[in-house]
């Protein structure tokens, strides 16, 4: 049977962020989600998922933009001073999410994949292993349900697709639904409530039951 597991990046960032992937985990076909520890609303996050143990709950790591830029430097050793400051930070935002939620993260991943970077990649690799925990990459990876350029990728016909085309082994789909909320600012808005009526409609529910899909999170792997 194939696996899915549909992870619903950003919880944390804004209280209708959370708000929407609550409902789109109640109501619809969202199995995970990653905590920003240190967005606006985190706490309120964690309050919400307290309702809800089984959703599985990870580490959205996420980094400053202006570190971001510099992880990208080709100057070495400009890399090496900001890859020790992530590495702190990627150990830092795990004890906070420890602190805030009593337990460690069923998985990690990043904001705009920045656990990917081959300059940190594998500490957070390593780290991962040593811990038993996965992260994002270890299976099957979609990230063609994304509203941006386009929102033709966010619909029912797309995501229909995306259930038809999966591999035989375990997947995760990343999703980002949400609704907006005055203290969201960002670039991702009304992207999130269209993926929020498109992941809590009744025909992708009906198609995942069709092609025997079985919707798991990274506790089940």
């Amino acid at each position: 049977m194939k696996k899915l597991i549909v992870n619903a990046d950003d919880l944390g960032y804004s209280k209708g962020v959370n708000e929407g992937i609550i409902k789109a985990y109640r109501d619809g076909i969202v199995t995970s989600t990653s905590l920003m520890v240190k967005g606006k609303a985190a706490l309120q996050a964690v309050e919400l998922v307290k309702q809800t143990p089984q959703l599985g709950l990870g580490l959205h790591f996420q980094i400053e933009d202006n570190d971001f830029q510099f992880l990208f430097q080709t100057k070495k050793v400009i890399a090496a001073v900001f890859t020790q400051k992530t590495k702190r930070e990627f150990l830092n935002q795990i004890e906070i999410f420890k602190r805030l939620t009593g337990k460690m993260p069923d998985h990690i991943d990043g904001h705009h994949h920045v656990h990917r970077m081959p300059i940190i990649y594998i500490f957070i690799r390593k780290w991962c292993q040593e811990n038993a925990i996965p992260y994002r990459g270890q299976i099957h990876f979609i990230d063609s349900f994304f509203g941006m350029p386009s929102t033709k990728a966010i619909s029912i016909t797309n995501l229909i697709k995306i259930l038809n085309d999966l591999s035989e082994d375990a997947s995760e789909l990343m999703c980002h639904p949400g609704a907006v909320s005055p203290d969201l600012k960002s670039s991702y808005s009304n992207q999130r409530e269209i993926e929020l009526q498109t992941l809590t409609s009744k025909q992708i529910k009906d198609e995942i039951k069709k092609l025997k899909i079985e919707l798991i999170n990274w506790r089940d792997l």
